[in-house]
């Protein structure tokens, strides 16, 4: 049986939005749960595909072209699946910084356009997931002994970046934005707050599975917990008291006790959930939570900004009040999402039928060349666009030249009309000679942006020729 262990890595990507950009770089490595490593660097490339343009800016910050990726790289598929053997092996926890809510959101929908399960490895045989940002932003909140935090962001906030962690801490980083790099960083800055906070570091590894985080909840009594979360940043910190109200599915919805809770009264269940206060986490996400009995250790509340005063007055109004907690109940709007590209369906609030569920393993089992002949009827029609879409960026070759046609089309409009925030190629070329024709972009810079303009004209020439 596998012991229980951590496994972190870190993303390199051609872009920041995860349901449209594409994956560049992956690296990992494997520790015990005392963070001494016991497994080899995994360092693999993700091949683009020719209905994408990667991020300009995003090149020349990570400097990987998305010609080292097609040279280095794997196809979606391949890549996936050296990923999913490392995330799921037995009692693994998955873990980065800030991977929930972004490099994780990359992988789900990289899963979910590959037609895999884009859940399943984060809470089978054991496996869970994990981030520390928060647990940087709850020791600099509760426990800060040990640990340099000297620097600010421009809005007089403490910066939670890693570069910035390392750098204040004298933990080397040299080559940041390489996965690899960013990886040793992190179990770095682990490393140190374990040595130095190892009851917060305990405290927050043994409740970030979803089912110890449920025990912290009460919604009956609202009883307060402390959340550390971005959302609450400020000069003093990322913590406060909030008071549970209402479960949906994974997502809790909470107020901020440090608000007014009179807002609460005087909306009704079309209001409740835009009023000022009103937070939410999701249980699935590893959000870090304590007990309240923790702000009262030294002076910590103080530092915070906190009082215990405003709890109590704001704690009152809510559990006087019964008719709060029933208009989250009330509120049942439902967001349709229909008309969207399928690419940008993995949240579209429809849960997979069990025969989809069947047809994808099924299709996950079918050897490239046959995956389009099986005449698999999927509940879901997203599905059967996917699977076009799945074979064509992973196995062109295996495509009839009707087929082919097809895709070179489907390239051609993505090129003109790109997805969410993607740039159309004429647009995008213009800005690589913008700045290829600036004095203020380095030599090195340079290179990256000929890359691009070279792979830019190459794509456009294979969609449209």
């Amino acid at each position: 049986m596998n012991k229980p262990s951590i496994y972190w890595y870190d993303l390199e990507t051609f872009g920041t939005n995860p349901q449209v950009d594409r994956i560049a770089q992956m690296a990992g490595i494997r520790t015990d749960l005392d963070l001494n490593i016991i497994s080899d660097e995994m360092v693999i490339y993700q091949r683009p595909t020719p209905d994408y343009l990667p991020s300009i800016d995003a090149c020349l910050l990570t400097g990987i072209t998305p010609q080292k990726a097609m040279e280095k790289g794997l196809d979606e598929v391949e890549f996936l699946n050296k990923i999913l053997k490392e995330f799921m092996v037995p009692n693994t926890t998955v873990t980065g910084f800030n991977s929930i809510n972004f490099d994780d959101e990359f992988i789900r929908n990289d899963l979910y356009k590959n037609l895999f399960d884009p859940y399943r490895r984060e809470y089978t045989n054991g496996c869970s997931r994990w981030d520390i940002i928060n647990l940087v932003r709850a020791c600099h909140d509760l426990a800060p002994e040990g640990i340099n935090f000297n620097h600010l962001t421009e809005n007089g906030n403490t910066s939670y970046k890693l570069v910035h962690l390392t750098e204040d801490n004298n933990i080397e980083q040299i080559g940041a934005h390489d996965a690899m790099v960013d990886v040793y960083a992190t179990i770095n800055v682990a490393r140190l707050i374990k040595q130095k906070q190892p009851g917060l570091f305990d405290f927050y590894f043994k409740n970030h599975y979803k089912s110890e985080i449920r025990k912290l909840i009460d919604i009956i009594d609202h009883t307060p917990i402390l959340l550390t979360t971005v959302n609450f940043s400020s000069p003093n910190g990322c913590t406060r008291p909030v008071s549970p109200l209402f479960i949906k599915d994974n997502t809790v919805y909470a107020f901020d006790l440090t608000k007014d809770a009179s807002v609460l009264q005087e909306a009704d269940e079309n209001e409740i959930f835009t009023c000022e206060g009103i937070v939410y986490f999701a249980l699935n996400k590893a959000p870090f939570i304590a007990p309240l009995n923790v702000l009262k250790k030294g002076n910590r509340a103080s530092r915070l900004g906190i009082s215990f005063e405003t709890i109590e007055r704001n704690l009152a109004i809510i559990r006087k009040d019964n008719s709060i907690s029933r208009k989250f109940a009330l509120n049942n709007q439902e967001y349709s999402k229909k008309g969207l590209d399928p690419d940008l369906l993995l949240y579209d609030e429809t849960f997979t039928s069990k025969r989809d569920i069947l047809n994808l393993a099924i299709i996950q089992n079918t050897k490239p060349a046959d995956k389009l002949y099986k005449n698999i009827i999927f509940d879901q029609p997203k599905y059967h666009e996917l699977l076009f879409r799945q074979v064509a960026r992973n196995w062109p070759h295996f495509l009839t030249d009707e087929q082919k046609t097809l895709w070179k089309n489907f390239c051609s409009s993505r090129l003109l009309q790109p997805l969410s925030t993607g740039i159309d190629y004429f647009t995008y070329m213009r800005n690589i000679d913008e700045k290829l024709n600036s004095k203020a972009v380095s030599g090195k810079d340079k290179l990256i942006l000929l890359a691009l303009k070279e792979y830019g004209e190459a794509i456009y020439n294979y969609a449209f020729t």
